[in-house]
């Protein structure tokens, strides 16, 4: 009941693995705590948390990173064919779109070294007057 509680209000603040030495009433760490208010209890200062209540958040935190997609960079190309046999089109293998902003831009930056292309610097304006003759 109590770690339900703990949970929610910490999902709330969007923070998604309950820390494990964080409050036993409200989860949060001890160098932030402060005087907090709880639903649960009130208003209350930090609290250590039980070895047990420890051993079940650092065993659900394990859980969820095990289960937990792997990250997706946008930064894999793959290839559709384009029915030709001749020749295919690049997109993002993470998101299979051909309009990934992300990827766009990773693959930008790669063609741009591989073929020695070098990188625009940002174009300075010339002071108060901008690019003014005088």
């Amino acid at each position: 009941m109590i770690t339900a509680a703990i949970r929610a209000q910490l999902t709330a603040r969007g923070i998604h693995d309950e820390p494990p030495f964080g409050c036993t009433w409200c989860g949060d760490e001890q160098h932030h705590h402060g005087s907090q208010w709880a639903p649960i209890i009130g208003m209350h200062q930090w609290i250590q948390p039980s070895q047990a209540m420890i051993l079940e958040r650092m065993r659900r935190r394990r859980a969820n990173r095990l289960n937990a997609e792997p990250a997706k960079y946008h930064a894999v190309t793959a290839w559709a064919d384009d029915g030709s046999g001749e020749s295919a089109d690049p997109y993002c293998a993470d998101c299979k779109t051909d309009g990934c902003r992300p990827w766009m831009r990773i693959q930008a930056r790669l063609d741009e070294q591989r073929w020695g292309i070098p990188r625009n610097p940002r174009v300075q304006s010339g002071g108060w007057g901008g690019d003014a003759p005088w």
